[in-house]
């Protein structure tokens, strides 16, 4: 804690606290050699911190190296005494997290302005290959005609810089409640990881608190990862859809998915999806078939049926009997054979049928043998030893 007064480094004369963070406090201060007025850091090395004065440093390297009406100025650093120091531009106002616990959520479009202005200053900083890593609320400073200066970047770090040792194993820096899921997962900060913590400012500036709440960090790193935010539309339902929509776009999961710091400076809104209407289907319209192409297939059909109709005529659905072909005015019947009579195996009989006569024509009638005449033969003892009657006599054919 300096005195009120005291001088610092022989030129910035200390008055009022103005701020306080993790590595120091911000006094108004009088800059005596440029007779103007400053807000001076004072960081105090703290046992236990990881390279407090090499982050210290950083710092007014990152600020030094910019230069937007929306990020807060560097003047001058250096090292007083036990302590380093560092000089930067005096911003008459508040903090937005100030304003956020004074007033309460702020309307919608004076929330958007308010997060699109500090993305005019990420996009500075981002093209210059500097992630700020700790966006939140109380870094944000609101001036007396309303504007807004990202401040303390404390924790800054450099995208030329292939790695960094100012951050111990498996240790993170930054705040739980608006740290992006990469981050949370041990990924090196990007700038899309800046529009993350933007994107939660913003939330909890519409609805009053953040995405993402819990009882310690762990838990509410892991929603970061693991959860889903509930639309801010949920929290307040006066909240116009353009903008539930876009602050969601900014808590993408995926960090590609994200507007740049640049596209929410120039007033991008998130992109819809257009479906276009599916064609009206009609039915097909009746195919006029010609009176000659009808009669043709008719015809055919016709034909076709006729003749299958005159081959099943044909087949019968008795077989003749193939012992007698001979022609005969009755049809020919079969005759059982005698119980008495003695059977003879079955043979098979192939028979092949000689075409018949086109329709039109007369066949000749085929000559047939005159019947045989009966054997007379003599008579026959049976069994009683007696000869049997002699059967009927022949009858002597016509002549």
């Amino acid at each position: 804690m300096r005195r009120t007064g005291e001088l610092v480094a022989r030129r910035y004369r200390i008055g009022a606290v103005i701020g306080r963070g993790g590595m120091g406090e911000v006094y108004r201060a009088r800059d005596l050699v440029l007779g103007r007025e400053v807000a001076v850091k004072v960081m105090l090395p703290v046992a236990g911190t990881l390279a407090a004065s090499e982050r210290f440093l950083r710092e007014a390297r990152a600020i030094a190296r910019l230069s937007d009406p929306h990020v807060v100025a560097a003047y001058d650093f250096g090292e007083y005494e036990d302590c380093f120091y560092l000089a930067m531009e005096l911003v008459d106002g508040h903090t937005v997290g100030e304003e956020l616990r004074c007033s309460g959520p702020l309307e919608p479009e004076r929330a958007e302005s308010l997060v699109r202005q500090a993305a005019i200053g990420l996009a500075a900083a981002h093209r210059d290959g500097v992630v700020h890593r700790d966006i939140k609320p109380d870094n944000l400073l609101l001036t007396c005609d309303g504007s807004v200066k990202v401040a303390d970047f404390g924790i800054v770090r450099f995208l030329d810089e292939v790695a960094t040792t100012l951050t111990a194993a498996g240790q993170l820096v930054g705040t739980s409640h608006f740290m992006s899921p990469e981050r949370a997962q041990g990924r090196p900060a990007e700038p899309p990881s800046d529009i993350y913590a933007l994107g939660c400012v913003f939330y909890q500036l519409v609805t009053g608190h953040p995405p993402f709440m819990g009882e310690n960090p762990a838990s509410v790193m892991f929603q970061h990862v693991q959860g889903e935010p509930a639309p801010p539309s949920e929290v307040r339902r006066d909240l116009p859809p353009e903008v539930d929509a876009l602050i969601l776009w900014m808590l993408a999961k995926d960090p590609a998915r994200r507007p740049t710091a640049a596209e929410l400076a120039q007033g991008a809104m998130p992109p819809t999806t257009t479906v276009e209407p599916a064609p009206v289907r009609h039915p097909p319209a009746p195919v006029r078939r010609k009176p000659a192409i009808v009669g043709a297939v008719a015809a055919t059909l016709l034909a076709v049926c006729a003749a299958v109709g005159t081959i099943l005529a044909t087949r019968s659905p008795v077989a003749p009997a193939t012992d007698n072909l001979a022609p005969s005015k009755n049809t020919p019947t079969a005759v059982p054979p005698s119980p008495s009579a003695p059977r003879t195996p079955d043979r098979t009989t192939t028979v092949r049928v000689r075409p018949s006569a086109p329709p039109g024509t007369t066949k000749p009638p085929r000559a047939t043998k005159p019947p045989r005449q009966a054997r007379t033969t003599p008579a026959q003892p049976n069994h009683h030893g007696k000869p049997d009657k002699p059967g009927p006599k022949p009858k002597k054919p016509k002549p």
